[in-house]
């Protein structure tokens, strides 16, 4: 669908509620919240089966970003998610066998837990998927045709999209249609791109956690200044706590692990007219490749490009984004996105290149709800845990899926957080 397609600004504006402010804040993150609270109560309970050894995170992280984006797209009880079901499989356990109980390098094995029956769109394809977004629908619709306007309460991503579109309705005097496929994609859409690259980010940025020990105790510090309340309350800080803070080197992790972890490769545009790129003649309808993972971006650079091969508009923003130093652009290095002025740190989000979420209309419409859930999770994670480091044969970058770009090993060996004085 051509950005200039009218039926792209409908697509858009039925789902626009969704990255406000407002819906992030108060439906999205305390419902993210939820979810990698979960995750850190399961966490706690492998620590203790675990005694010691590593085990592999990749799992966890990926179920909780799915009952995460579930939740934030319909109501989920909270007893229906695959962290409650871990949680309380494992809590059934004095101890579990490790493959060496002399070998503290040796990783730990959990029984698997089995998938709850709320959740079959684990098992089936696409009939379940076609039926689970018609349910939710009629719920949705349900909750939205009682009450007044003011009493319809948005409590997920579904109700703003219904929301929105009585909202049209009413404003183009006609009746709101709320069982169409566009719904279903849109609704659908945000389950699938708010999953799998979210929690791909995550688990990079564990491993680079528990791979730089240095840059995890100083983020911790970091947090520690950033959330005084919480460290005199004794307690982990709040949703709200959470997406209104601004820490600058919180800020800077987040970003270099999404600098670093490449998640996505690269984008790609159709040339809507014929053109010319760096002095290379391109024909209308041509489909430009830009990756994002390699020279000038996490490499040092190939060569320099002549600035007369330019175009003028290119020319005219030279210097409203940094480069990187090549010397260590391949490092991972949140103090790169640090500036400096008297004695003040601010994070300074044109340091330098990056191009995952891509820019302009057909931007990453997602990106701020996939910055408020890192946030979120390496807050919670780095609160209650210690990444320690694992041995190089389970903290290989080696071993990464070439489609996905996820890692296909995450080994964590944890230890209680200094930051958390409630002992979990």
């Amino acid at each position: 669908m051509k950005t200039t397609n009218p039926q792209f600004k409908v697509h858009r504006r039925l789902i626009q509620d969704l990255m406000t402010p407002a819906f992030l804040n108060e439906v999205s993150a305390p419902r993210i919240y939820e979810a990698f609270t979960s995750l850190v109560n399961v966490w706690t309970e492998k620590a203790r089966l675990a005694n010691g050894h590593p085990f592999s995170a990749l799992d966890d992280v990926y179920q909780a970003a799915l009952d995460a984006i579930w939740a934030v797209s319909f109501p989920l009880n909270s007893k229906d998610s695959l962290m409650y079901a871990q949680r309380w499989f494992l809590t059934g356990f004095a101890s579990i066998n490790t493959t060496s109980s002399t070998d503290i390098d040796e990783p730990a094995v959990f029984p698997e837990v089995p998938i709850p029956d709320a959740l079959p769109y684990m098992r089936r394809a696409r009939a379940v998927k076609e039926a689970t977004m018609a349910s939710e629908l009629e719920k949705a619709k349900a909750r939205f045709s009682s009450g007044t306007q003011e009493e319809r309460i948005v409590i997920c991503a579904m109700d703003a999209i219904l929301r929105r579109e009585l909202a049209t309705a009413k404003q183009e005097d006609r009746e709101p249609s709320y069982n169409t496929r566009t719904i279903f994609d849109e609704i659908f859409g945000l389950l699938i791109a708010g999953h799998d690259t979210t929690s791909t980010t995550a688990i990079w940025g564990l491993k680079f956690m528990s791979d730089h020990q240095e840059i995890q105790k100083e983020l911790r510090e970091a947090l520690r200044s950033g959330f005084p309340i919480a460290i005199t309350e004794c307690r982990q800080p709040t949703a709200e706590e959470i997406s209104k803070a601004h820490i600058p080197y919180l800020d800077a992790t987040q970003e270099e692990i999404i600098r670093k972890s490449v998640t996505g490769a690269g984008i790609w545009r159709t040339a809507m007219v014929d053109t010319v790129v760096l002095g290379h003649h391109i024909p209308k309808g041509t489909n430009l490749f830009l990756l994002g993972n390699g020279p000038d971006f996490i490499e040092p650079p190939i060569g320099k490009i002549p600035e007369d091969r330019r175009s003028k508009s290119c020319q005219e923003m030279n210097g409203r984004v940094g480069s990187w130093d090549p010397a260590d652009s391949n490092l991972f290095q949140p103090e790169r996105w640090i500036t400096k002025e008297d004695g003040k740190e601010s994070f300074d989000s044109t340091s330098g290149p990056h191009l995952l979420f891509g820019l302009g209309p057909r931007g990453c419409f997602g990106r701020r709800m996939a910055y408020l859930e890192l946030k979120i999770v390496l807050v919670l994670l780095l609160w209650n845990f210690e990444l320690q480091s694992v041995p190089a044969t389970l903290s290989s970058y080696q071993a990464v899926d070439k489609l996905s770009h996820q890692p296909r090993q995450c080994y964590l060996r944890l230890l209680s957080s200094p930051l958390n004085d409630l002992g979990t």
